[in-house]
């Protein structure tokens, strides 16, 4: 059985540069090319199909004017036929003539004869009273077929454009024709087509020296934040992306410097975040391990207090991985919230009561005033761990009163609002963005905690968030920390 595995190579993209230089000079020469195509290829077609409809309103005006009895028909024919350079010749369905003009020299119509005329108006007729016809004198004058066509696709120097028209009026049938020469396509073709060949050149060099230097002056700011974006993958977050000509590459370049500030602030506190970790883990593994050696090689050292102090340790190491394994169930959405109408003055009524108990002999004094039954929906044993954090992050910084003040206050909104107080040093400004991460340290000296594990901030900012919930902090140097929250 073969397992053998084909890796295919990815196929290599071209470079922005490279795709802008090519799609400048495909749009000068797609330019060129239709140039070209009306000036040289499509001349012949678009002159001769001008020339006919010229002739299909010169006929019009003719009839109008012989349908008036215009006094000065002939000589309006003779002006019509020098401002158009065309030859005019009228007949009556009898053939008899009735005005004509030739202004120049070479006519297919004049001295045409009885057997010609008949064939042209029978043409005319079965065309539906207008019939035109292509070809040179001397083609014409042999032409012995029993209808008129198109002797060859390409003008020659004595090319004729033929129009016969069969009009009905009331003074009869008239019949026009008319003449015109065709042959200046051809020197206009020839000047055009020196002319175009002189402009493709000259246009092909300049769009290639045009789209070399736009796609460069486009290119190359993309470039330098490409170059400086694959030193910033390889965690140099002191990189600094400057945008340089357009607005969306300021833009760019100022939203990479943000996501680098930001990685290297993440990256200083995951650092941190392990130094601490490592810390808070080894103070009580080690404090346990030198206990229980003292206990079992010196005897009479196995006293309750001894053994206070492991039971205590353990539990402050199970603590913390308590609060890390619920960080990181929070955090990932594992755990679903459960949902309930809770009282939550009675729950922080009973907590600051709890929490008096447990810090008497600490001399810690919890304020909280009761406003009375209010109602909230909300995970009751979350917000509990919120407020349980918050008031062990009080007791931490409470400074020298040792006093926790809990407020609750209902807003217009209907949502109610509890702040956890401290006169403690305070927060710096600088600091109030970061200080919901885990174990930010304002002082950057990790200090093991009166109560908690160091997670306790980051853990509230989670359960919160996942409850949509409103929150932030206050502070000001030397004056204490002011914690919220909204549900």
């Amino acid at each position: 059985m073969n397992n053998e595995v084909k890796l295919r190579r990815p196929k290599r993209k071209m470079h922005m540069r490279s795709k802008l230089f090519v799609g400048f000079v495909a749009l000068s020469l797609v330019t060129l090319l239709l140039l070209w195509s009306f000036q040289i290829f499509m001349l012949d077609t678009m002159y001769y199909q001008l020339t006919k409809s010229r002739m299909s309103s010169l006929s019009n005006q003719i009839e109008t004017l012989y349908s008036e009895n215009d006094k000065s028909f002939s000589q309006n024919i003779s002006a019509m036929a020098v401002d158009n350079e065309f030859c005019i010749y009228i007949f009556d369905k009898r053939g008899a003539p009735i005005a004509n003009a030739h202004p120049s020299s070479g006519c297919i119509i004049h001295g045409i004869n009885s057997e010609k005329l008949t064939e042209l108006y029978h043409s005319a007729t079965e065309a539906g009273g207008d019939y035109f016809h292509r070809a040179n004198l001397n083609g014409f004058q042999s032409e012995n077929s029993g209808r008129l066509r198109f002797s060859h696709s390409k003008y020659s120097v004595r090319d004729r454009i033929l129009n016969v028209s069969v009009k009905d009026t009331e003074k009869g049938s008239l019949i026009i024709m008319l003449d015109a020469a065709i042959t200046p396509v051809n020197i206009i073709k020839t000047a055009l087509t020196i002319q175009l060949f002189i402009t493709t050149i000259v246009t092909a060099i300049l769009a290639s020296i045009v789209a070399n230097v736009t796609a460069k002056k486009l290119s190359q700011p993309i470039t330098d934040v490409n170059r400086a974006a694959k030193r910033l993958t390889r965690g140099e977050y002191d990189i600094k992306f400057t945008g340089d000509g357009y607005r969306e590459i300021y833009e760019l370049s100022d939203t990479l410097n943000q996501t680098a500030k930001d990685l290297r602030k993440t990256d200083e506190l995951q650092k941190e975040l392990i130094a601490n970790i490592s810390h808070d883990l080894r103070t009580p593994l080690t404090l346990i391990t030198g206990y229980c050696e003292m206990m079992r090689d010196i005897e009479g050292e196995n006293t309750p207090e001894n053994m206070q102090v492991v039971i205590d340790e353990t539990a402050r190491l199970s603590s913390l991985v308590n609060d890390l394994v619920d960080l990181s169930k929070y955090q990932g959405g594992g755990e679903k919230l459960d949902i309930e109408e809770v009282d939550i003055d009675l729950l922080l009524l009973e907590t600051a009561e709890r929490y008096r108990k447990l810090m008497q002999e600490k001399e810690y004094t919890f304020i909280y005033e009761s406003i009375g039954e209010t109602i909230v929906k909300c995970d009751k044993k979350r917000i509990l761990q919120v407020v349980y954090n918050l008031i062990n992050n009080a007791i931490n910084y409470a400074g020298d009163d040792k006093t926790v003040i809990i407020e609750a206050r209902r807003l217009e909104n209907g949502k109610t609002r509890i702040e956890i107080t401290d006169h403690g040093e305070g927060i710096p400004g600088d600091a109030l963005p970061y200080i919901f991460d885990r174990y930010y340290k304002v002082d950057k000296v990790h200090k093991r905690a009166v109560t908690g594990t160091g997670l306790g901030l980051s853990i509230v900012k989670t359960i919160l968030e996942r409850h949509g919930a409103t929150y932030g902090v206050r502070s000001e140097v030397g004056m204490g920390s002011t914690f919220f929250f909204e549900v």
